[in-house]
């Protein structure tokens, strides 16, 4: 993964994999017309709820 996130420290720190995962397009990531269509928004939500409680079952 390139960027910056939590998940880049924590992989370090604690020698885990991480995942990152997210809807929209990363060209607008803090940008000033960064948007995000609330159907992806939604879509992320189903699909992140759905891997957490796989990983936990």
């Amino acid at each position: 993964k390139t960027g910056t996130a939590d998940a880049n420290l924590y992989a370090d720190a604690w020698d885990v994999p991480v995942v990152t995962y997210g809807p929209g397009d990363s060209a607008l990531d803090h940008a000033p017309d960064e948007r995000l269509p609330l159907a992806e928004f939604d879509r992320a939500v189903t699909a992140l709820t759905t891997a957490c409680e796989q990983l936990t079952d």
